[in-house]
């Protein structure tokens, strides 16, 4: 296989908000990597490319194990600077893998354990659960689900990685250029003392949506991005509701439009407005008119904080392929989702608790390599179910006129029954 080469391609994290800045994150100091002063590229077993939930989940899962491997991340802190509390909803599964992992104590203590959901449509509740009370609840210790800003879990993480050791975190080290051949993968990497170049038997992408890897591989995917627009607000009051999860499929106090409600860690709610899809997203995220927004749900005399207030748009996208050659992709480099039901950052978990096994078998000479295949047949079609049922609940959410509008009604109108 000739050697191939992806260069000059610029990247961001992909980030952008209209405002933000109401979390204070904390921030990692640059550490000049031995390589700068080497002539030939230093091989590693391992290479991680991306900090976020699903990177770091792997990083300390192979800590854990024992396996030595490097981590590069361009920023110098967890979360995204300027950006929301993003993921906040993890599951009992995922809080198992942290278990093992040893953060969940500190999960635990920190976030917000609840069980309850109740869906309105208009005044009228039309479904509810309690998840304490299914079956499953008690083949678990650990909660169905607990509330907690992404970046706490990924600060967590960190700290374990480096009491662990093994595993090499690498903050402000930016991917410029990638190639492989059969035998290695070799990276460029940037970082604020120089350019250097490492080689790699495994590539982990964990850079997120905006993979920069599978620009440079030109992988194939699905994409699909409807004109859903939302408004995301984390703010305090001054009276607390309840802790349940409450869903509005049509809030007569947002145009009748879908709204998310969920606490967090920090006494933080995490309220997600639907828009009307030619909203302007910088006028429905204006401090006034947000205020507004909650003054029509909560009462004009609930005192509120803004903690963070932001605009977003949704899209779906899922790779062929979960790997290229040496290249694995997890998390929102493999697929991307809507945020209903928590399927982002749990499946991320979930793909890296899959693969850090694996590459420890493989590695240590217990497993031969043909068992890498298996990350693949298992999670691309867990991504593929992901994708499929997100994207139905958003055109349930947002029905097109004609028929599916039709039929949501209907469904509604029922379930009122």
């Amino acid at each position: 296989m000739s050697l191939n080469t992806y260069r000059d391609v610029a990247h961001t994290n992909g980030y952008e908000f209209t405002q933000g800045g109401g979390y204070e994150l904390p921030t990692y100091p640059f550490v000049p990597p031995p390589e700068l002063h080497s002539q030939a590229p230093a091989r590693h077993p391992i290479v991680i490319v991306g900090g976020g939930i699903t990177g770091l989940t792997l990083a300390c899962s192979l800590a854990r194990l024992g396996v030595k491997a490097i981590l590069i991340d361009e920023d110098d802190t967890v979360g995204v600077k300027g950006a929301s509390s993003r993921g906040i909803c993890y599951t009992q599964k995922s809080l198992e893998i942290f278990e093992r992992l040893g953060v969940y104590e500190p999960i635990a203590a920190k976030g917000t354990q609840w069980s309850v959901g109740r869906t309105f449509a208009g005044d009228d509740e039309v479904y509810s659960f309690d998840l304490r009370q299914q079956g499953s609840f008690n083949l678990s210790q650990q909660p169905p689900f607990i509330n907690i800003q992404q970046f706490y879990i990924e600060a967590f993480l960190v700290d374990r990685i480096q009491q662990l050791g093994h595993v090499e975190l690498r903050w402000r080290n930016r991917l410029t250029a990638f190639e492989q051949n059969e035998q290695l993968a070799t990276l460029t990497v940037e970082t604020p003392a120089g350019s250097y170049r490492i080689e790699a038997e495994h590539v982990i992408d964990a850079t997120g949506s905006n993979s920069p890897l599978r620009k440079w591989l030109q992988v194939p995917f699905d994409s699909k991005r409807g004109d859903d627009r939302w408004c995301i607000a984390d703010v305090r009051f001054s009276t607390r509701p309840p802790t349940e999860r409450h869903t509005w499929i049509e809030a007569p106090f947002n145009e009748n439009r879908a709204v998310w409600q969920h606490l967090m860690a920090d006494d933080v709610w995490r309220i997600d407005y639907q828009m009307a899809p030619n909203a302007d997203p910088a006028h429905v995220s204006r401090e006034d008119v947000v205020r507004e927004r909650l003054a029509r749900q909560f009462g004009p005399e609930v005192e509120v904080e803004i903690v963070w207030v932001g605009p977003y748009a949704y899209r779906s996208e899922c790779v062929h392929h979960m790997r290229h050659g040496r290249v694995y992709f997890m998390g929102d480099s493999a697929k991307v989702v809507s945020p209903f039901g928590a399927r982002g950052g749990n499946t991320g978990v979930a793909d890296a608790d899959n693969l850090a096994w694996k590459l420890a078998a493989v590695l240590r000479g217990q497993a031969a390599p043909g068992l890498l295949d298996s990350y693949e047949d298992e999670r691309l079609e867990a991504a593929r179910e992901n994708v499929r049922v997100t994207n139905r609940t958003a055109r349930f959410l947002r029905p097109a006129e004609g028929i599916e509008r039709v039929y949501r009604d209907a469904a509604i109108a029922l379930a009122k029954r």
